[in-house]
């Protein structure tokens, strides 16, 4: 009976060893891949941006419209344990800017440093292991469409981006929390800049700058009404499906429905 049960823990030791074993090796396959990784997109970014597009294997299907002539391509290129992620503007099918994020594996910390190590090659990273976006072009997605001077603001650049998130709504999820472009909008929207909103290349933006002048319509002079209404016209006259989201659900409407029932908050 005791030869059984000594038999049965040695098994199990032996089943723990190669396990931890197989999962050893496989994590040290995962952190050469990533490293080896890296240091092919930064000769690749150091290039051009045509052959860091190349590396990172960007397809040319699944942009989304932005109107005006802007696409955006959002995806990512998943590695062992990390991922490449970035958001690229296009005009009229040109790459004009682009985001590059990425974070560090929740792994130990000797892991962590290696990564930053690898990582700061071509990324900022701070002590606290958060890596910093990689910007190209950073002035052509914030810069307004035709038809307004830029303001020189940079409290309204972030905004006025597409990369903040192109998706319409308020808040969002099964948690229903607020969602991050609509929490910077919040913060920095008033009747002075509506207008300028309604320029930006981000139609999530301008759909909240739509909606901020119907429901505040007693904020704006007589004057301010009569441009935002003609820029209103203007975005009516360019249909498009815009994303957005409302509870749980992310779809798509078109901007012209959707500032029809904007309307109603006068």
């Amino acid at each position: 009976m005791k030869k059984a049960f000594y038999i049965s823990i040695l098994l199990t030791l032996g089943f723990w060893n190669f396990s931890f074993s197989q999962k050893t090796e496989v994590e040290k396959y995962y952190v050469r891949v990533d490293t080896a990784f890296v240091t092919e997109l930064k000769k690749a970014y150091e290039i051009s941006t045509a052959e860091l597009m190349k590396t990172l294997e960007v397809k040319n299907e699944g942009r989304e419209n932005l109107g005006f002539g802007y696409q955006l391509k959002q995806s990512g290129k998943g590695l062992g344990s990390m991922t490449i992620n970035y958001q690229i503007l296009y005009f009229k099918n040109e790459i004009v800017s682009y985001e590059l994020t990425t974070r560090i594996p929740n792994k130990s910390k000797k892991l962590k440093k290696l990564y930053k190590e690898k990582l700061s090659t071509l990324f900022k990273i701070n002590d606290d292991f958060k890596v910093e976006p990689i910007y190209f072009g950073i002035d052509n997605s914030t810069e307004p469409l035709t038809g307004i001077e830029k303001w020189n603001n940079d409290n309204l650049n972030e905004i006025m981006s597409p990369f903040s998130s192109i998706i319409f709504g308020t808040y969002c999820g099964e948690s229903m929390t607020l969602m991050n472009n609509r929490k910077l909008f919040d913060q920095i929207i008033e009747s002075g800049n509506c207008e300028y909103l309604l320029y930006s290349k981000n139609p999530a933006t301008r759909l909240m700058a739509v909606e901020f002048y119907y429901c505040n319509l007693n904020e704006f002079s007589d004057s301010q009404k009569k441009s935002i209404e003609t820029r209103i016209a203007e975005l009516n006259r360019k249909p498009m499906l815009t994303r957005t989201c409302s509870g749980c659900i992310i779809g798509g409407e078109l901007t012209e429905k959707i500032i029809t029932e904007l309307k109603n908050c006068r």
